[in-house]
């Protein structure tokens, strides 16, 4: 992700922060952008991120909300993108470097949109 997109993605979602309280400081925004981010772009297991899943959560609640206000701007109200699903393939040889994935083997990724409802 670009320094510019992240920056979007920060004033876009500011209502994922917080604020510091007597007993500890926050925190930050751009941090708590990075850390879902990180959990999500990895794959994460939720135990693996798991005192950092309220932050997750905020984050794509947030995200969520903000896709369906910009789907409304832009005449698309209840459509909704869905990405992260890897199909197992077997591919032929000429295209089998294509298809190989992080995890080790052959797929295809699975890029779906749906109606909201």
């Amino acid at each position: 992700m670009s320094r510019e997109l992240f920056k979007i993605l920060c004033n876009e979602l500011t209502n994922i922060g917080k604020r510091d309280t007597i007993y500890r400081q926050c925190i930050p925004l751009e941090k708590r952008i990075a850390i879902a981010l990180f959990a999500l772009g990895f794959s994460a297991e939720y135990r693996t991120v798991g005192t950092l899943f309220s932050i997750l959560k905020d984050f794509c609640r947030a995200v969520k909300n903000y896709r369906v206000r910009l789907r409304r701007k832009i005449g698309f109200p209840q459509c909704l993108g869905k990405y992260g699903c890897h199909i197992e393939i077997i591919p032929s040889t000429s295209d089998a470097v294509d298809y190989f994935n992080y995890k080790g083997w052959y797929s295809m990724a699975l890029l779906a949109l749906v109606d909201y409802w």
